[in-house]
């Protein structure tokens, strides 16, 4: 009877023993065979942020900025954010995923990223940063001019105080002006500030 039941006890073990070398083989870092990319989607939390180490190591040793490199840096900080959005640094790798969607000239990306940003983490410290980048976005990468407005209107009703707010107003002033324009018209206020500062 002990035979028995020391043999159903090793039995046990072996399943278990087994059923746990699966579970680790999941966690693997799968790299498919046709593009040579990690699915960043099927990465579990520690082996997702080793591959945004990893890539952003890639992307910091480039002498210029590398197209490639920037795009699979983003994609693992948005994979991030979206997969594990309730853990440290979820904010912060969707700021920088905006970021970068700037510098690609990725417009679409960007003010998706930016106004997830904006809508899903309230106590973000640089969420009026974001914010500012987002009306920035549309203004000048999207031409949209009537939702940069709005959006530079919010950052000044949200964020009054903010060191971006003077940017903000500026912004709102010379919606739609060229920058010749923009400069005429600094020259001329300078004009009549130096004329009122001479003596009669």
């Amino acid at each position: 009877m002990k035979i028995f039941k020391i043999a159903s006890l090793v039995f046990f073990l072996s399943v278990l023993s087994a059923c746990g070398s699966k579970t680790d083989k999941q966690d693997e870092v799968e790299v498919d065979v046709n593009t040579g990319r990690v699915d960043v989607n099927k990465l579990n939390m520690t082996n997702l942020l080793a591959e945004i180490n990893k890539r952003e190591e890639a992307f910091k040793t480039e002498e210029t900025v590398n197209n490639r490199n920037a795009f699979l840096l983003m994609e693992a900080y948005v994979a991030f954010s979206e997969r594990f959005n309730n853990r440290e640094n979820a904010d912060e790798y969707l700021f920088k995923a905006g970021e970068i969607a700037m510098s690609q000239e990725m417009t679409v990306d960007a003010i998706r990223y930016l106004t997830r940003l904006y809508d899903e983490f309230p106590r973000y410290d640089k969420r009026a940063y974001g914010l500012f980048l987002l009306g920035f976005v549309q203004e000048n990468y999207s031409g949209n001019l009537d939702e940069a407005k709005r959006i530079y209107e919010l950052f000044l009703a949200e964020f009054p105080n903010h060191e971006m707010a003077d940017d903000a107003k500026a912004s709102i002033e010379n919606l739609g002006k060229s920058p010749e324009e923009i400069i005429r018209e600094f020259v001329r206020k300078d004009s009549i500030a130096n004329a009122n500062k001479k003596p009669a």
